[in-house]
């Protein structure tokens, strides 16, 4: 991977963080927070469609690559493994639920679909192992899970969970929910 390519990746993933935050951001706050001239964000994307394409992929790829290194063959269905894969990308993967102009991208939609039915089989082989309720709507089962690593990114994020217990925290809530233990 040369250096270019390198900074091109770290790009992608500050202009994410940049667009959660904010997605009303204009160019020269991504730019800035980069580090960056806005002269040179826009030798690499011509347009804001352009950068916010090429975030949109960053997600993807990033999403494609951690249900590719889940074992879908362990004792959970490969949910632990999926949860710590997904947590650290959380901006990202907000970025990418979270830009309406997506809807619209045949391109970026036939990804999405593909890493998210990836996704749905590890979901899919925890509940077949009994990990995960066998009478809630697919659906359901993932949206919850989403909305659980959103979360725990976002968390991490400001401060309010440590990195390293995040993945333990989104599973005790998926699997035993937030209700008082009797």
């Amino acid at each position: 991977m040369t250096v270019q390519i390198r900074s091109r990746l770290s790009l992608l993933d500050v202009a994410a963080a940049v667009l959660v935050a904010d997605p009303a951001a204009a160019l020269a706050d991504v730019a800035e927070a980069i580090g960056i001239s806005r002269t040179t964000l826009h030798k690499h994307y011509s347009t804001r469609d352009a950068l916010l394409t090429a975030v949109g992929h960053r997600a993807i790829d990033l999403w494609e690559q951690a249900v590719a290194a889940v074992d879908t063959d362990s004792a959970d269905g490969g949910l632990r493994a999926l949860t710590d894969a997904m947590v650290p990308i959380g901006p990202q993967l907000a970025f990418l639920w979270r830009t309406p102009a997506f809807d619209h991208s045949c391109e970026i939609g036939t990804r999405w679909e593909a890493a998210e039915a990836r996704g749905h089989a590890v979901l899919l082989a925890a509940r077949d192992r009994g990990v995960l309720a066998a009478d809630l709507p697919d659906w359901w089962i993932q949206q919850t899970f989403y909305s659980l690593v959103y979360v725990a990114a976002e968390s991490v994020r400001t401060g309010h969970l440590a990195p390293r217990d995040a993945t333990d925290r989104v599973l005790a809530t998926l699997l035993h929910g937030i209700g008082a233990r009797s």
